[in-house]
């Protein structure tokens, strides 16, 4: 055996093994990303019946020319692509507003029940997630700036909620963590995570008062909304 050839199996070898070395540090790599893709799910909960506002359905009510659908869906994955889109009242016209989206659309048949019933079941669809943040479709004022306060405050321990001026209680948009979805997954009816944030420790983000308008009766449309 020459030299010539022990030194071309060495170099074999050695490439065999920078090969190997190398697979090894990209599988690495795209687990630490798959990891780091399950930080946070943004559940939106577009389900309600719009009794309150008569035949109109909300979800598809527009402000400055585009729905409120489309507004939070912009809005969402502008800070996670694992977006969740809770349907239920009039879904298949919903549906169709999203269809050039790349989101997760689900129906929840017990919609009808209220908005708790859409929370756990948005929450049954995000149990991979370290945090899942709950946004309103009906609140399309909240500034995309806020959500990203909220984001930017996640800790995988604490929730963190909105809390309006001259208001001393935390409400939604709130990014809750894993060890909360247990009691997520027990919400029942119209009953909302109102209780769970009212008794528990909360990080707040301040915002102005005049973002907490939610569309829930005829009042509440103001100019530049249309349906």
């Amino acid at each position: 055996m020459t030299n010539d050839f022990l030194l071309l199996l060495v170099w074999r070898l050695v490439g065999t093994l920078i090969n190997l070395l190398l697979y090894q540090y990209a599988h690495k790599l795209r687990l630490e990303k798959m990891e780091k893709s399950k930080d946070l799910a943004i559940i939106i909960l577009a389900a309600g019946t719009s009794s309150r506002l008569g035949n109109i359905t909300k979800q598809l009510l527009k402000y400055r020319e585009e729905t409120f659908l489309k507004i939070t869906v912009k809005k969402a994955l502008a800070l996670s692509s694992d977006v969740f889109m809770i349907l239920g009242y009039e879904k298949e016209a919903c549906k169709k507003e999203l269809e050039n989206f790349n989101i997760n659309i689900l129906f929840n048949k017990d919609y009808e029940k209220g908005i708790g019933s859409s929370i756990s079941f948005g929450i049954e669809h995000t149990q991979n997630y370290k945090n899942s943040l709950i946004i309103l479709c009906d609140q399309p004022f909240v500034p995309i700036e806020h959500l990203q306060s909220l984001k930017n405050a996640m800790n995988n321990k604490t929730i963190i909620a909105t809390q309006y001026e001259n208001s001393k209680s935390s409400t939604v948009p709130a990014i809750f963590p894993k060890i909360y979805y247990e009691r997520l997954l027990k919400l029942k009816e119209d009953y909302g995570a109102k209780s769970i944030l009212k008794n528990e420790k909360c990080i707040s983000i301040s915002l102005e008062k005049k973002y907490s308008i939610d569309i829930d009766t005829v009042e509440d449309m103001k100019s530049g909304i249309t349906q």
